[in-house]
């Protein structure tokens, strides 16, 4: 099962069905879903037809029977979604968060949202990596990472491990998580300095220390620094800071080009995560007491409108001190 009719939604349906697992891709939205089974394409992926083994519903009762759901639902919708379809997800069902992100109110990670809901004894993973859905789709394979409870790794290994996905496993559940949570962030940055025409230099150094911010965060929180060099990380990290599908750094480059942010995130079709991460980033990292200057001025870019210059100044006009790994 794939829970969330998105883009990545779409994308994992389709790496399931490459690994051989029959697949079910379930919204709650009938309508759209009665139109992605007509016409086998999905309005975000162009013109790239789905596989014909790929089943669709929006019917939750479908879940009686399942043992493990990949859930594709962003992060600020994960609680209501979790809400809704409580009275239908069997409490012995694995689910593995596709999600990357904070939610806003109270700070938590996508699994730590689903086991708030549903229970703590729901089992939970993530799965995170570079990984854009376009190239799914189209058939590119892609590296990802999963982490959670080793059994359930195991599972989701077995029923994903293809030739078009190949999982490495981690312990490491909240490392992953945070990783794919502030990427998203930095890639926003990363978008600002493109739209700005600042070059490769100050890009690889916004990455190097959006990097920093990342592991500095992770620490904090009892994360693995190990887990920040891998899949999850670094991986993640540079293919949304520079791959041109990114939705986030989309985003930055629109902000630098002039764009009003709020109103450029209302009309767009897909989630930009980033954007509200930054904010619940910034507060993780002050209960913490964490720096994160990256996330700290994006934050302010988007939701007190800074200018963006005013903003990019302000991280160069921090006083000197020592790199930190």
């Amino acid at each position: 099962m794939v829970i969330g009719s998105g883009s990545f939604g779409t994308a994992a349906a389709v790496m399931l069905l490459a690994a051989g697992t029959p697949v079910t891709l379930f919204g709650r939205d009938a309508a759209k879903i009665a139109e992605l089974e007509r016409t086998r394409r999905h309005p975000q992926l162009g013109d790239q037809p789905l596989p014909a083994g790929l089943a669709f519903s929006a019917d939750p009762t479908i879940f009686a029977h399942a043992d493990l759901a990949l859930w594709a639902v962003p992060t600020q919708h994960t609680r209501s979604m979790a809400v809704a379809l409580r009275p239908h997800l069997p409490a012995t069902m694995a689910l593995v968060s596709l999600a990357k992100g904070f939610e806003e109110e109270s700070l938590l990670t996508p699994c730590a949202v689903l086991q708030a809901v549903l229970g703590s004894n729901q089992p939970c993973a993530a799965l995170s990596g570079p990984s854009h859905a376009h190239e799914i789709v189209a058939g590119k394979p892609a590296c990802l990472v999963a982490a959670g409870p080793e059994a359930l790794v195991r599972l989701l290994q077995a029923r994903l491990h293809g030739p078009l996905c190949r999982v490495y496993s981690s312990s490491d559940l909240i490392g992953v998580e945070i990783a794919g949570a502030l990427k998203n962030v930095i890639a926003i940055a990363a978008g600002l300095c493109d739209g700005l025409g600042f070059g490769d230099n100050v890009k690889a150094a916004l990455i190097t220390r959006g990097l920093a911010e990342m592991r500095r965060l992770g620490r904090a929180c009892g994360a693995q620094d190990r887990t920040f060099s891998g899949m999850a990380g670094i991986g993640d990290l540079m293919t949304t800071c520079y791959a041109p599908h990114g939705r986030n750094r989309a985003l930055g480059k629109a902000i630098a080009t002039g764009a009003n942010p709020l109103m450029f995130l209302r009309q767009q079709q897909t989630v930009a995560e980033g954007a509200w991460t930054c904010r619940a980033a910034v507060e993780l990292a002050r209960r913490n007491a964490v720096e994160l200057p990256i996330a700290s001025q994006v934050a302010a870019i988007i939701w007190q409108q800074i200018p963006v210059r005013e903003a990019l100044d302000a991280l160069f006009a921090r006083s000197p001190k020592e790199e930190d790994a």
